[in-house]
């Protein structure tokens, strides 16, 4: 009679657990489990048969806190409430346990809301990453754009990146031709071993990722450095003895001509996301611009300068075609860097050159070209935009003074700073082209005469877009009578708005004019300049 009570009474308590909309197991006093519904066994991935008469200790999937152990190791079970991840289900619960005669615990499935909160929690771990990350590449720039030489802004580089709690370690490497040689100009973190097991490998058979970077002018990540068998095994020794995990390396790159690389290294696998990636690419392309920006400095004002001749051999060059088609040299006239790594180039023949014209028009490394004069001695300008001789020399700062093209070779006279490395240069151009040669190469001292020193005095007055504006109009014969091109054909040669060049030309023509007839007109050339300024930015 006892037993059928009994089962009565359990039969009553199973049908109130099954009705329950959250797990309930419910213990005597000294946790032995009575019994559960069918929601916490399904949560605690077992059946109610499994979980009777068991200790409930023992029968509840373990947490890493332990915290239900600790509410039933008493005498008596003492009331608690908690949240806990319980790898063995893989669930994190809510745990309730209410004291009475026994005790009820009652279970709840937190783990959808803990994936938001701990998707929130990555996000906005990122979002500070990347903001700190932002913060530092800002600051970078603005240092970069401010030094003199590519040794100058290796180190601000690595001084800004290396050693810091984002990035332990950083190194910028300076292109030497071949292509697939660097020579490490600076580091910094805390990695000496690293560094020289670097430094030992530039040589060696295997490519680092900066190398790789540099041969393809693209971005190298490697996730997990201690796995990756292209990388060399000392380094990668190096890196797992200083607790470095990924690396990133970014070519130091301008308008498609590669100066180095920085790469960057972190103490996490997978340490660069899409946005840092984007970030450090921008530092890349500005520290570019800087090297490219200080030689180009470095000549305009350097008391000597290197001047170069340097002969090029290949039918595909565009000119040597348009010289061929023609049938006749063509002398380059003058070339201007529109900014984009575009050179603009004026051809002169000694007769007609319509058949060159054409050869230039289909030309896929010509962008466009027209015939600004077809009186007395023919003028074309064509703007390039390929790899050309003319692209390459100019890529590396050297100013083109003129070139000579026949049917088969194209030989091209260009200045640069006396520092400045020659091989490299000539090397550059042999990268571009079949053959190469240095024809000559010759020291030169500016001594400026009168002439020159009126030139050299407008030429500190005037911005570079003013400059750049004038000497494309002289050269497209804008000044002529008749013009051998329209204000709106120099625009559009300069790829900017009519009213834009025309407002440029002007300047530059009142400070041509203030220069020649004005004792001091450098007042009013500085206040125009803050206007040019205003009106660029507009």
């Amino acid at each position: 009679m006892t037993d059928r009570t009994d089962d009565a009474d359990a039969d009553a308590m199973d049908e109130r657990l099954r009705r329950a909309p959250i797990g309930v197991v419910e213990t005597t006093s000294d946790g032995v489990v009575v019994d559960a519904n069918d929601a916490a066994a399904e949560l605690l991935e077992t059946d109610r048969g499994a979980l009777r008469g068991t200790a409930i200790e023992e029968s509840f999937p373990k947490s890493a806190a332990g915290t239900l152990r600790e509410a039933f190791e008493g005498a008596s079970p003492a009331p608690a409430s908690f949240e806990e991840y319980y790898p063995p289900i893989e669930r994190w619960l809510a745990v309730d346990v209410r004291v009475d005669d026994g005790a009820l615990v009652y279970v709840r499935d937190r783990t959808p809301r803990k994936d938001v909160e701990q998707a929130v929690d990555r996000l906005d771990q990122q979002l500070d990453r990347v903001q700190r990350i932002n913060s530092l590449v800002a600051t970078v720039l603005q240092q970069v754009i401010g030094v003199s030489d590519r040794s100058d802004v290796a180190r601000t580089v690595c001084e800004r990146l290396g050693g810091t709690d984002l990035y332990r370690f950083a190194w910028v490497g300076d292109r030497e031709f071949p292509r697939e040689r660097l020579r490490m100009l600076a580091a910094a973190g805390d990695a000496d071993d690293l560094r020289e097991r670097i430094e030992e490998s530039l040589g060696g058979e295997k490519s680092l990722p900066g190398q790789v970077a540099v041969a393809s002018g693209e971005t190298q990540l490697v996730e997990a450095i201690a796995e990756d068998d292209a990388v060399p095994r000392d380094v990668r020794r190096a890196a797992f003895g200083g607790g470095l995990q990924s690396c990133l390396a970014v070519p130091l790159a301008y308008q498609g001509t590669v100066y180095g690389v920085v790469t960057v290294y972190s103490g996490r696998e997978d340490g660069f996301s899409e946005q840092e990636r984007v970030g450090l690419e921008t530092l890349g392309s500005v520290a570019g611009f800087a090297i490219k920006a200080g030689r180009q400095e470095d000549q305009l004002v350097a008391d000597t300068v290197t001047e170069v001749t340097v002969e090029a051999r290949d039918e595909t060059i565009p000119f040597v075609e348009a010289a061929r088609e023609a049938d006749r040299g063509l002398s380059l006239d003058g070339a201007v860097p529109r900014g984009d790594g575009a050179v603009v180039c004026y051809l002169a023949a000694g007769g007609p050159i319509e058949e060159g014209e054409r050869s230039l028009a289909d030309h896929e490394a010509v962008a466009d070209v027209r015939q600004i004069r077809s009186d007395g001695e023919p003028l074309l300008q064509a703007t390039v935009v390929g790899e050309t001789p003319v692209t390459a020399l100019s890529a590396w700062g050297a100013t083109v003074k003129g070139g000579e093209y026949d049917a088969e070779s194209g030989r091209l006279v260009a200045e640069v700073p006396a520092d400045g490395d020659v091989r490299r240069l000539v090397e550059a151009v042999d990268a571009a082209v079949e053959e190469t040669h240095l024809v000559a190469k010759e020291e030169a001292t500016r001594t400026p005469e009168p002439v020159e020193a009126f030139q050299n005095g407008l030429d500190e007055q005037l911005t570079d877009r003013q400059r750049t504006v004038l000497r494309t109009a002289h050269l497209s014969d804008y000044f002529a009578s008749p013009r051998g091109s329209t204000s709106a054909e120099v625009a559009e040669t300069l790829d900017i708005a009519g009213s834009t060049m025309l407002y440029h030309l002007r300047r530059a023509e009142q400070k041509l004019v203030a220069a020649f007839f004005e004792d001091d007109a450098e007042p009013t050339a500085a206040s125009g300049d803050r206007e040019e300024r205003a009106s660029d930015d507009s």
